[in-house]
């Protein structure tokens, strides 16, 4: 406790010091705490059910073709019934649903799912019950359980919800349970169905389109789960070659599954604080070795009136450990404010944003990391003061000098500080670099004045394709007459909508066995959508009101098509059948046209086919409004919202939002990263150029009388000036070389969050050193003209 006292007088004493090191170890803390709370949330805390680490998600795959893919409803039920090694498993489907009887309609997210889920999951509605196995079941399946949040804003939380009914996608469905607040599915959750598997359905080995995850029996390892699944697989390969040949299994941990595109990404910027942290313990280190070495005559007076090294360490240590608690806490703080403003950088690419938050983990991890930062930058000033040779000490102590080998290890903190910063420096710049580069890529169109707008057309209403197709000419001709518009399209998959369609292809010249049967992105068009979305034609032409239903069969394809499909031929005119091999329907190829990325920026173009929407219409209607003046987004919204609801007044629509936004999606995650590794690499810019200042500032006073002697003797301004700036050039130059090695060595960390950028690049090293250089080259310029205005008489005289 006293030991205690007297380091609070002692930091009280030297307000400024004390004030800029907590400073800077708060920042530092502060960053590791905030980055270190969302790896928790999103990485380390295990997904809100119960057991949740026996919870496996299953997929398929068909490589080379489809490394991870879907499973077809008829496989998942014979994992289900021969997968023993799993304790239960349950199959899903994505789906919207219309709400309509309340006013205006409403587009509800939710899935349809196996009775088996809840079981699985372990977790039960908190209100009414789940579906049983009865209800999942063709015309047994009109049941219906319904989120929390969605209880709250449609019912307002009403006791009575119960045996209500709801009205979706044209067919009533009664309201048996309401689940816990706590439950989520995907990013948004409002409704769950039964999926009741059709007869057909059942036996469907070619629609790979359901999503599965199994539990694990008690002492299953996940090793022994995957090789039973690969097992079934390979024997459903050898009973239905047609459908399963070429196909395998496997199973992914659920925690890794939602995560695993984020974890690069978090990893790499735990790292950059890591390194953020030890430059400021680097820094707070320097400040404490000047402190200790002012106060060298009152260490030296404590030991020769008998004070131990053990005692005077201790001391030392006391004050360090109190400076690294205080500077956590108000790290801790930091943390929690600045994770609002993190969650709204990282929008929707932060999976489990919702769960992201302070707990004891990192409270816990926040405490220790102060404690070590403490002892890291105190341990080695009092350890120079345990090796303190009294009588040198009081001698040099009279001059306020310092030893050699305190000059050094100032000297080496600082070189450390420049090394780390560059390092990061680096990373920020060759992903900067990487970044530029993916927003110029070519995405295959043009998304500029263009806008999106879906509507999903429920089966239950439109049940013909001459009701499809009518639904998508009147919406077409509503959104022509509105003012400013200059075209209009329609497709069903539209580019960067996270969303495929992927079916088997075959040629009638051509044989192909089942694990070699090739396949490709499949999507329909109106006439006018290759000129809506500015999608150049290469050879041929595209559709026209001619390719009516009843007209032959055409489609126009991709140049990746052409090159990989029809390298050395003509592609006009060949027929090729797409989705069911076995009742082939030809479709004779009119045109090619240009490459569409259409999963994203940093995504090498895959096949595409198109063919007429009149000609194979679907109840995913994505159309694409490009207009001709730029103007109020509301006012355009709501007039294109207007169009849908005049055609069909119980179509809610959905998606609308301009192309640009979806562009920008794609290279989120990414421009995410580059800000925090940007905003990281600005601070350990900043820290590092304290760093040499502080260096520089504190040898050009110890040196005072140095200078002061020069200049008597006839030194010029310019030789002290040249003399300090070469010591610092020297620091700078060491700290550089390390740092160049350190960034040539880590490079390949981030190898794969580059697009079209070398992880070792020398042009951004090259920038970036002469960066670092120029801004530490400044932070010397500082007290070396300091040095230059020294008064030879005064440091004489001092002297």
């Amino acid at each position: 406790m006293n030991d205690i006292r007297f380091a609070l007088r002692s930091l009280a004493k030297a307000p400024g010091v004390t004030l800029l090191t907590l400073i800077t170890i708060a920042l530092g803390i502060g960053a590791c705490s905030a980055i270190f709370t969302v790896v928790n949330s999103v990485l380390l805390r295990p997904v809100d059910y119960p057991q949740s680490e026996s919870l496996m998600v299953i997929r398929q795959n068909k490589l080379p073709q489809f490394p991870t893919f879907s499973i077809c409803p008829a496989d998942f039920l014979d994992f289900q019934r021969e997968g023993d090694r799993f304790e239960s498993m349950y199959a899903q489907r994505g789906r919207s649903y219309i709400l309509t009887g309340g006013g205006q309609p409403q587009r509800l997210q939710g899935s349809s799912a196996t009775a088996s889920m809840f079981a699985t999951l372990r977790v039960q509605p908190a209100l009414g019950r789940a579906f049983t196995t009865e209800e999942d079941v063709p015309g047994k399946n009109h049941v219906v359980v319904i989120s929390h949040a969605f209880w709250q804003s449609q019912f307002g939380g009403r006791a009575d919800v119960l045996g209500q009914s709801l009205l979706l996608n044209g067919t009533p469905h009664a309201v048996i349970g309401v689940m816990p607040e706590s439950f989520r599915q995907g990013s948004k959750f409002d409704v769950l169905t039964p999926i009741a598997f059709t007869a057909e359905q059942k036996v469907d080995r070619g629609g790979h389109y359901v999503s599965a995850v199994g539990r694990l029996k008690p002492g299953v390892t996940v090793e022994e789960a995957d090789a039973q699944l690969k097992a079934i697989a390979a024997q459903l390969a050898q009973t239905y070659p047609d459908g399963n040949e070429g196909w395998s299994a496997y199973i992914v941990p659920m925690l890794e599954w939602n995560t695993g595109s984020l974890r690069p990404t978090l990893f790499t910027l735990l790292g950059a604080v890591g390194f953020l942290l030890l430059i400021a313990c680097a820094n707070v280190g320097n400040l404490q070795l000047a402190r200790a070495t002012a106060r060298r005559r009152e260490i030296t007076v404590r030991a020769a009136l008998g004070a131990s090294s053990t005692r005077i360490v201790r001391l030392l240590l006391t004050e360090s450990v109190i400076l690294g608690v205080a500077g956590g806490v108000l790290g801790l703080l930091i943390a929690n404010w600045s994770l609002d403003g993190l969650l709204a950088l990282g929008g929707n690419q932060i999976p489990r944003a919702a769960e992201v938050g302070l707990d004891g983990r990192v409270v816990v991890f926040t405490l220790g990391l102060s404690l070590l930062t403490g002892l890291a930058f105190g341990l080695v000033p009092a350890w120079q003061c345990r090796r303190l040779d009294l009588v040198d000490a009081m001698k040099s102590g009279a001059r306020g000098g310092g030893d050699a080998s305190r000059h050094r290890l100032r000297n080496g903190l600082v070189v450390a500080e420049i090394a780390l910063a560059l390092v990061m420096l680096a990373g920020a710049g060759l992903l900067g670099r990487s970044f530029v580069r993916l927003a110029a890529a070519d995405p295959g169109f043009e998304s500029h004045d263009a806008w999106w707008v879906s509507v999903g057309l429920p089966r239950e209403r439109y049940d013909s394709n001459e009701k499809l197709v009518a639904f998508t000419n009147a919406v077409e001709e509503r959104f022509r007459a509105l003012p400013g518009v200059a075209d209009v399209g329609t497709t069903m998959v539209m580019p960067f909508s996270n969303n495929d369609y992927v079916l088997a292809l075959s040629f009638p010249d051509r044989e192909f066995s089942a694990a070699e049967s090739p396949s490709t992105n499949y999507s329909i068009a109106t006439p006018g959508y290759f000129s809506t979305m500015r999608i150049p034609l290469k050879q041929g032409r595209t559709f026209t009101d001619a390719d009516r239903a009843g007209a032959p069969r055409v489609a126009v394809v991709s140049e990746t098509f052409l090159e990989r499909m029809f390298p050395q031929t003509n592609p006009l005119g060949q027929r090729v059948n797409v989705g069911d091999l076995e009742n082939p329907t030809w479709r004779e190829i009119v045109g090619v046209v240009g490459d569409v990325k259409q999963f994203g920026l940093d995504q090498s173009p895959a096949m595409q086919f198109y063919e007429p929407l009149a000609q194979n219409p679907d109840g995913f209607l994505s159309f694409v409004v490009r207009t001709s003046q730029s103007g109020s987004g509301a006012l355009l919204a709501k007039s294109l919202r207007e169009a849908v609801y005049a055609v069909d007044a119980d179509q809610p629509v959905f998606h609308l939002r301009a192309v640009d936004d979806l562009v920008a999606d794609s290279v989120a995650q990414r421009k995410f990263a580059l800000i925090l590794l940007g905003i990281f690499s600005g601070l350990a810019l900043l820290l590092a150029a304290i760093g040499i200042y502080g260096v520089m500032a504190f040898a050009v006073a110890q040196r005072t009388s140095e200078f002061g002697l020069r200049m008597a003797l006839g030194a010029q301004s310019g030789d002290v000036l040249r003399l300090v700036l070469v010591g610092g050039v020297r620091l700078i130059a060491l700290g550089i070389g390390i740092g160049l090695v350190g960034a040539l060595s880590a490079g390949g960390l981030i190898a794969s969050q580059l697009h079209d950028t070398a992880s070792r690049d020398p042009l951004v090293l090259s920038l970036i050193a002469l960066l670092l250089a120029a801004v530490a080259l400044l932070a010397c310029l500082l007290p070396a003209r300091r040095a230059t205005r020294v008064d030879p008489m005064v440091a004489l005289r001092t002297e």
